[in-house]
């Protein structure tokens, strides 16, 4: 087992080094974290307490518990006792991370950085370019003609703490209203004493002050988040220092890493948790590990089925792997550019480049850009390159759209981020830059339709947001375990509604709702992940009917990105004909061949193979469903699915009655 390790995604112009160490251990030793099944009671959790364990602390928002192992115990064997464990539904160890026109009037705005060490001036280029390559930046000044930030509008920064103290930062700190300072009480009733200025889950106190050291020995200090946080959100029009992008709005600091930049999975989670039930709109995490790990993917999660949008940096490896929480579906991802609009490499910064990869979303500037830091003298400022630097670029611009749009959901924000950055090379979405470099201005002032048809939520590939508008349910609630379904007016496509836990309760099939979510892949099946359903009509009586098909036009042919459903072992393989038809209610006829504990084969002649040495088409009935006898003529009604089968490199066809009357015997 590994753990993923948050970077540091700054890399200093003075220290052009790898920032991984090797020495560190991947995960904390002696704990792990669980998340028991939904319903579990406290008899089911005895097995868990008999292996000597005790409870550090519950993530209630996510229902994860992070727990304490006896000496004698190691990570491994207590993971493998745990999985064990019928009532458990994930065991992991805790990995470790590491923390990778308005004119204002301030100075370094305005005349540059004098840089005593290479003798020359820098600019906050980012902001406003009038370079060699000019307006290759996110056109802040445009924007902040609009608005220059609400302070209605949170900016969290997970990250090594906030000097509050800073000159172009103290008047920018949230402040915990709730909270009488220093009486040792928690007066909001939040679970956190005394923070005033945010928590420290590194520490489990309420100091977030910035203690960010230099790891290579050299007695300097870092100040890794006082950095990202001025670029989000430095005060402006000050005659002081530097502009920040969303410089009306508040930072609220949460430190979840140690001074030399480590933090565990478990102190980021709850640090997002945090963030998100105590007001913040947007949450930057300047970090990246090379782990997907549970704990926070479920927070992510958390923040947007709350309307919070979760800003992450890709990671400054030069790589094209995952990158986490970057990576998570819910997660916004940010590279790197330079001022030629160009992917950031080792040639801006003499090692490493910016990561990339089909999770980028957009890119921000990320060149020798300068924030407060306290690295030469105290209360000053000074430049670094790295993704860490662009993220609080787009933190501030989705703080800026929040600031204008009050009303917007966290989906129409990251579409409007990402529909509106300036494509640069190459052209079109690309791996490399994602959908461009974001610009300010143009995300305040055009407008985007962010609603899709179901066939360009399914081209939008894995992990994009989506939002479909006036589609019509052909499943009710409860139906199908953790799944709904709906399809398109004319009938042209349907897609895959997944739910974690319960579906919601109340539709019925035939309803118009309306849906939001990011897109997934469930059993290699494209699917909208966790999504949010307004229901906004009913039509009694009018119901959408099935399309009628042969067994060998089930499934279909590729169509905007969903996986083409194809015989698997089978040579020549037997291909399913026409459009694809996965997502959609059908109607198909044919004899039971094979009869299983919730599943049965039917075949009409096309001998289809789907690799398990059965013929026919796969009918998954589910637990309530009475299944027909061997022998029997039938005529199914269902949603036309796929899956995966483990070890198969394609998806199988398979049809899913939604009720009993969806089974004729002839």
């Amino acid at each position: 087992m590994k753990y993923s390790r948050f970077i540091f995604i700054c890399l200093s112009v003075l220290l052009i080094c790898t920032l991984q160490d090797p020495a560190r251990a991947a995960y904390a030793q002696r704990e792990v974290l669980i998340k028991y099944k939904q319903g579990v009671k406290a008899k089911g959790k005895i097995k868990t307490q008999s292996l000597g364990v005790s409870v550090v602390r519950d993530i209630h928002r996510i229902g994860m518990t992070r727990l304490k192992l006896p000496e004698s115990m190691s990570v491994a064997s207590a993971i493998a006792k745990l999985k064990d464990d019928p009532n458990i539904e994930y065991a992991g160890p805790n990995h470790i991370l590491r923390i990778t026109a308005t004119q204002p009037n301030d100075p370094i705005f305005l005349y540059g950085y004098y840089d005593w060490i290479f003798d020359d001036y820098l600019y906050q280029w980012g902001l406003y370019n009038q370079g060699s390559y000019p307006r290759r930046d996110i056109r802040a000044p445009e924007a902040w003609d609009i608005t220059t930030g609400s302070p209605n509008v949170i900016i969290a920064v997970l990250d090594t703490g906030v000097d509050y103290t800073h000159p172009d930062l103290s008047s920018k700190m949230w402040i915990n209203a709730g909270e009488i300072p220093g009486n040792g009480i928690d007066d909001d009733h939040n679970g956190y004493v005394d923070d005033v200025r945010g928590w420290n889950f590194a520490y489990s106190n309420n100091n977030t002050m910035d203690d960010n050291a230099d790891p290579y020995g050299f007695g300097l200090k870092m100040f890794h988040g006082t950095f990202v946080a001025s670029i989000a959100g430095a005060a402006t029009n000050n005659g002081k220092g530097i502009a920040g992008v969303a410089w009306g709005c508040p930072i609220m600091p949460i430190k979840v890493a140690d001074e030399m930049g480590y933090g565990l999975e478990s102190d980021v989670a709850e640090g997002v948790i945090y963030a998100v039930d105590n007001g913040a709109k947007v949450i930057n995490m300047s970090l990246a590990g090379d782990e997907d790990v549970q704990a926070l993917a479920d927070a992510v999660d958390y923040a947007w089925q709350r309307g919070v949008l979760c800003v992450c940096a890709s990671g400054n490896e030069n790589v094209s792997t995952n990158m986490y929480p970057a990576a998570y579906g819910n997660a916004l991802s940010v590279g790197a550019s330079n001022e030629n609009d160009q992917r950031c490499t080792s040639a801006d910064w003499g090692a490493g480049g910016s990561n990339y990869g089909p999770y980028l979303d957009v890119v921000a500037p990320g060149k020798q850009i300068i924030g407060a830091s306290s690295l030469l003298e105290e209360h000053d400022y000074y430049y670094n390159d790295g993704t860490s630097a662009a993220a609080p670029f787009v933190a501030g611009v989705a703080a800026l759209l929040w600031s204008a749009h009050p009303d917007w959901s966290v989906q129409k924000v990251f579409l409007q981020i990402t529909r509106t950055a300036d494509d640069v090379s190459p052209a079109g979405y690309d791996i490399y830059t994602g959908h461009g470099r974001v610009n300010a201005y143009r995300a305040l002032t055009e407008n985007v339709q962010i609603s899709t048809t179901i066939a360009q939520a399914k081209a939008e590939g894995v992990g994009k947001p989506v939002s479909l508008s006036g589609v019509r349910l052909t499943t009710s609630s409860g139906e199908i375990a953790n799944r709904m379904y709906v399809e398109a007016e004319d009938r042209a496509s349907g897609m895959l509604l997944f739910f974690a836990g319960n579906v919601p309760s109340g539709l019925s099939d035939g309803d118009y709702v309306d849906i939001s979510g990011s897109t997934g892949l469930v059993s290699g099946e494209l699917a909208i992940t966790s999504p949010s359903i307004t229901k906004i009509s009913a039509i009694p009586n009018k119901k959408l009917q099935p399309v009628m098909m042969p067994n060998k036009t089930t499934g279909g042919g590729p169509l905007g990105g969903q996986v083409g459903v194809v015989d698997q072992y089978s040579y020549p393989r037997k291909m399913a004909i026409g459009l694809n038809s996965v997502g959609l209610l059908v109607r198909t006829t044919g004899k039971v061949t094979k009869v299983g504990t919730n599943w049965f084969y039917m075949d009409d002649g096309s001998n289809l193979d789907d690799g398990t040495g059965e013929t026919g088409l796969y009918v998954d009935v589910g637990l309530s469903i009475v299944r027909p006898n061997k022998g029997k003529q039938v005529i199914i009604t269902g949603i036309m699915t796929c899956d995966i089968l483990q070890g198969s490199p394609v998806a199988r066809r398979v049809l899913r009655p939604r009720r009993q009357a969806d089974i004729k015997v002839l």
